[in-house]
């Protein structure tokens, strides 16, 4: 399990990648604003939990043998601070990289309330080590 403390304002998510290099496949979130580092909790899940939509707790079928869960927090898809609602991260809700030689799908189970979590479904339990830096913010979860 890997875990920071928490930002002083909600970030919010603009972009997830997945990709990969010869022997090490990474997942990318990136958020702004740009003056904090993301807040966040890292940890693999029984399959069961994992694949629990938050919320609503219907299941959601992610690809995978491992799954690691990701929640941001304070943290959002869509700035709901102003009348008018901002939605930041225009992306799928599941993305399936091709290529990759352990993640083999990243899907968005929850978005509510400032929490927000993703499942990485892997091939395996693999060690991951977690980086979380500065301009713009994000976090990128590394499988090697």
């Amino acid at each position: 399990m890997s875990s920071a403390g928490k930002p002083s304002q909600t970030m919010l998510l603009t972009d997830v990648r997945a990709k990969t290099d010869t022997c090490t496949d990474r997942v990318a979130f990136t958020f702004r604003p740009a003056q904090e580092k993301v807040g966040y909790r890292v940890e693999y899940l029984p399959a069961k939990q994992a694949q629990t939509e938050d919320g609503s707790g219907r299941h959601l079928d992610i690809a995978g043998k491992a799954f690691l869960v990701v929640r941001f927090m304070p943290a959002a898809t869509a700035d709901i601070s102003s009348e008018k609602l901002d939605v930041t991260y225009k992306g799928p809700r599941t993305l399936t990289p091709s290529g990759t030689r352990y993640v083999r799908q990243v899907t968005k189970i929850g978005d509510f309330e400032a929490l927000l979590a993703w499942t990485i479904g892997l091939s395996e339990k693999r060690p991951f080590k977690v980086t979380s830096a500065g301009s713009p913010p994000h976090l990128t979860i590394e499988f090697g």
